[in-house]
């Protein structure tokens, strides 16, 4: 399994409530139509919390490295743009940070 992370901030302007219902009910389920995401969770930092410079931790799983190369080829696409343009909508699209892991879990 290939994991990728971002850190996501929201648009200046737009509330944490406004980011985060957007997020889940407008571009999550657009991204899961595009990409062959084994896992996608969201991680909202909690209200409370020192600024960060980021407002969410996204976590994606691939199954294979094959499926994470395919993902990266169709982010530079034509196709993209339907992507791209909901992300203006609530993203700061400058402050992204996105990154592959090796994730090493404990029981």
């Amino acid at each position: 399994m290939i994991k990728a992370m971002s850190f996501v901030s929201r648009k200046p302007g737009l509330s944490r409530e406004e980011f985060i219902e957007h997020y889940e009910q407008a571009h999550a389920p657009l991204a899961l139509k595009h990409f062959p995401f084994q896992r996608y969770v969201r991680n909202y930092v909690m209200p409370g919390t020192e600024d960060l410079g980021f407002d969410c931790i996204t976590e994606v799983w691939f199954e294979t490295m094959e499926d994470c190369v395919a993902a990266t080829e169709f982010s530079v696409s034509e196709d993209y743009k339907v992507i791209s343009e909901d992300e203006e909508r609530f993203m700061d699209r400058d402050k992204i940070v996105a990154f592959l892991v090796e994730e090493n879990a404990s029981q």
